[in-house]
């Protein structure tokens, strides 16, 4: 474990407390890009804006039979200028009318709080022109807002937003504040006021638009706010990655990756030979590279694209588990995600082949759980923490529970699995330590038991005629049946997940499920660590995981026909197992920490900005109502 003890005597952060830039990022974007159901939507907005018209006209002491009416021509025109917007923007796939609407919401309240100001103010003064001057304040407010939020979320130069926020408030001003009162109460000679109100106004945007040239200056390398913020909006929002993964590919640098592939058939003839008695087979996926950083960029989905690129016809099921890496080794682009898929069919070089297969040897240290199998001088190794926490082990551990299978007991091929079936605190140091202990033990022990034929039997759920939930990606469930020649009791299974991790105790209820319907065992449950999931729910963690959609009970249900599929495929199997090396672009620790970086400087300097915003708005209000 000395390698282990040395990453932190370097100075990083211990195993699992590694800040996470991808989590940072999400967690960013995701409360910004939080917004509430279309029909609420346009329910606040619809209630802002009519209070602005009804305090108003009621200041203006406008008959009430006429102030039904400008409510009505207000939320006409409400709706008119939010599809007004949307066409305007009708190039950007970001603006929805839900969106705009959204933007409504914010941009009008400014205004209703002045108009109420204005109210209060004309009722203690008993003059009326407080009042307009305090809504064409407001009116100004709204302006300089959506002029901020436009601009930096849809346009190259912020600036060019300017025409487009004046659209909605000019088309409100109407029914708002149109009455010949406005004439007879003085407003137009006594001039301080209307010149104090727009020069207030005038000076509001202009310091908005300072402060959007201020926050664009905050930039790590070529990477300035706004454009990364469009970029990762048309990304998350549109899932238009176009702008994000253009940005990523010309950051990212060539890296040479491994990946472990053990491919297991049923049939006996020789594996040059296409004519199968039985040709069912899995194709189990130790990906070099790590899912994410999240949907839909590069390598998010890349269990499913590895799954439709290998799967050569509809009797193989390749099946992409979790491996002990993290978002350092992210592909970048759909480009370099094609580009790994190719080397995995082109590429493979085999270190084995044969038609044995020991064990399993189960080990457990501390919170690890480990299941070995070992096939001719292959191994296959998972790790667990479940149901204690999640795993999520670093390369570390991975790194040296190969250097103890190839180094020591001279292994041909090592898969690590991280089964990432159970969520929690990530391992600590001490924890990585015991999975590396565990799996020693279990290695010696293969290296020393008695090899045998093995029969196996493969199903998946592309088999059966049921719809997954949401917390399954596409690549769905495998299922891998193993058994000793007429052994039944010797009979268990592997089963492998797309999707992002299990909620806690959701493995247990289901294995224990499973057994109860079918009077047989389940190794392993595996998750391919799928980012697909990612960002379809609004709570803390920001995922979907296994168990948040699906029952125990249901997916117990599924896996019980799975095994009665692989069961009627049971026959004699054999295995090879290969390895890849791919070179690609990943994005890297690096690129991640800048942008990450590049987001909370952002973010510190638009808090501070912001309260100077605050502050100035105030002042000018203050000075509005008492001039």
């Amino acid at each position: 474990m000395d390698a282990l003890a040395g990453q932190n005597q370097q100075g990083t952060a211990p195993v699992g407390e590694k800040p996470d830039s991808t989590s940072n990022l999400h967690r960013r974007y995701r409360h910004l890009f939080r917004l509430p159901a279309r029909n609420r939507t346009i329910a606040y907005a619809s209630v802002i804006a009519l209070g602005v018209t009804a305090i108003t006209r009621l200041g203006l002491s406008t008959p009430y039979n006429l102030i039904a009416l400008y409510l009505i021509l207000t939320e006409v025109l409400l709706l008119v200028s939010v599809e007004i917007d949307r066409r305007i923007l009708h190039t950007r796939k970001v603006a929805t009318f839900r969106r705009l609407a959204s933007l409504t919401i914010l941009s009008n309240a400014f205004w209703l709080v002045l108009s109420f100001a204005g109210l209060v103010v004309s009722l203690i003064s008993h003059d009326v022109t407080r009042l307009i001057a305090l809504v064409i304040v407001g009116f100004f407010y709204a302006v300089g807002f959506r002029a901020l939020i436009i601009g930096s979320l849809f346009y190259p130069k912020p600036r060019d937003a300017i025409p487009i926020a004046f659209v909605q408030p000019l088309l409100l001003l109407g029914p708002v504040t149109f009455s010949f009162r406005i004439f007879t109460a003085g407003l137009f000679t006594r001039s301080i006021d209307p010149a104090a109100a727009i020069i207030g106004g005038v000076i509001a945007i202009i310091a908005i638009e300072a402060y959007i040239v201020s926050i664009d200056r905050i930039k790590v390398g070529s990477y300035k706010p706004f454009a990364l913020l469009q970029a990762f909006l048309n990304a998350w929002a549109a899932e238009d990655a176009t702008n994000l993964e253009r940005i990523l590919e010309a950051t990212s640098k060539e890296t040479s990756v491994q990946t472990q592939m053990l491919e297991l058939r049923t049939g006996r003839e020789p594996r040059d030979q296409s004519s199968l008695s039985n040709p069912f087979g899995a194709k189990i996926i130790v990906p070099g590279i790590h899912p994410g950083p999240f949907y839909p960029i590069g390598s998010s989905n890349i269990p499913a694209d590895i799954f439709r690129g290998l799967r050569q016809d509809s009797l193989e099921f390749p099946m992409v588990v979790h491996s002990m890496s993290d978002h350092d080794l992210n592909l970048s682009s759909k480009k370099q995600v094609d580009r790994y898929v190719k080397s995995l069919r082109e590429d493979p070089v085999q270190l084995d082949s044969g038609n044995t297969m020991s064990g399993p040897i189960v080990t457990k240290q501390g919170k690890a759980t480990i299941c070995a199998l070992e096939f001719g001088r292959t191994v296959l190794v998972t790790v667990s923490q479940a149901p204690f926490g999640m795993e999520d082990f670093p390369s570390e551990v991975r790194r040296e529970i190969e250097r103890y299978s190839v180094g020591e007991l001279k292994f041909k091929n090592v898969l690590v699995i991280d089964t990432h079936n159970s969520e929690g605190e990530k391992p600590n140091e001490n924890e990585c330590e015991d999975a590396v202990l565990a799996a020693k033990r279990a290695l010696e022990q293969l290296a020393h038991s008695v090899e045998g034929e093995f029969e196996a039997g493969v199903s998946h759920s592309s088999d059966l005629q049921e719809k997954m939930e949401q917390d399954i990606g596409p690549a769905g469930i495998g299922f891998i049946l193993f058994q000793k020649p007429a052994a039944p009791e010797t009979r268990f299974s592997l089963v492998i997940v797309d999707s992002n991790n299990s909620v806690l105790g959701f493995r247990e209820k289901a294995l224990e499920q499973f057994e109860a319907k079918t009077n047989s065992k389940i190794l392993e449950i595996c998750t391919s660590d799928t980012h697909v999931t990612a960002a379809k729910t609004m709570d803390a963690k920001g995922y979907l995981a296994l168990g948040d959609v699906t029952t125990p009970e249901r997916f117990a249900s599924v896996l019980a026909m799975l095994y009665e599929k692989a069961l009627e495929r049971l026959a004699p199997a054999d295995f090879a197992s290969f390895a890849v090396e791919s070179e690609v672009k990943t994005i890297g620790g690096e690129v991640l920490s800048n942008f990450s970086g590049l987001v909370d400087s952002a973010s510190s300097g638009a808090k501070n900005g912001a309260q100077i915003l605050g502050a100035l708005a105030f002042v000018i209000a203050v000075i509005v109502a008492i001039v």
